[in-house]
């Protein structure tokens, strides 16, 4: 039976009896193919095994596959407390030697940390450059395998008495390219506010572009 006889609410029927599952919602398009999955699961199941349990169900059901990317996922525990996807910016170390400049970002989610490096000729306007670099590094370590990134612009953008970076990216996955683009105010340090204007571009997509760690499950 084709996928198409089925509405938002019978899949989500089928999605909330999967082990972890709290709740969901399904968008359907005008085709009657299914747009986009979002599930509120309990802790102590990672993403990858909900992703692949919805996937299974809607298949074995349904007869509907859908890509693992239009499928997000949120852990919250019993208390309502959600567990945030979101990255954490930990700190960011310049060095220079030999007139190569060096940027080290380290991040992380949950109790999983990465460290990202770049490096480069240390001009004034290149430091915002090599940063930015160094933080997308680090993100590619929680990305899946199919998606690529890569930074198409960085700026700052003056805005009497504020002023503001901008960092825009691209991101490719299963042949498609999206353009995203973050900002972040620049208070003290220009350099941490390029890392925080990349992770502000990447964070309203991280949850449908990243492979959670497992113990990311583990983290309070």
């Amino acid at each position: 039976m084709s996928g198409m006889n089925y509405t938002s609410r019978d899949y989500e029927e089928l999605i909330k009896k999967i082990n972890g599952v709290r709740d969901c919602q399904v968008f359907v398009c005008d085709d009657g193919s299914i747009g986009e999955i979002h599930v509120v699961a309990q802790p102590g199941r990672s993403r990858t095994h909900i992703v692949r349990d919805v996937q299974s169900v809607l298949i074995a059901s349904c007869g509907t596959r859908i890509d693992s990317r239009n499928i997000s996922v949120v852990h919250i525990d019993d208390y309502g407390t959600e567990r945030s996807v979101r990255l954490r910016l930990i700190g960011i170390e310049l060095t220079v030697s030999e007139r190569k400049g060096k940027v080290r970002v380290k991040m992380d989610l949950g109790e999983t940390s990465v460290v990202g490096e770049a490096e480069g000729i240390p001009s004034a306007t290149r430091w915002n450059w090599l940063c930015a670099e160094a933080a997308v590094s680090a993100l590619r370590k929680f990305l899946r395998e199919d998606v690529m990134i890569s930074i198409m612009d960085v700026r700052v953008v003056e805005s009497r008495p504020l002023k503001t970076i901008l960092v825009t990216l691209q991101v490719s996955e299963g042949g498609k390219d999206t353009v995203l683009s973050g900002s972040c105010p620049i208070s003290c340090d220009e350099r941490q506010a390029v890392v925080k204007a990349t992770l502000d571009a990447i964070n309203r997509r991280f949850p449908l572009l990243a492979e959670m760690p497992e113990n990311f499950m583990k983290s309070e």
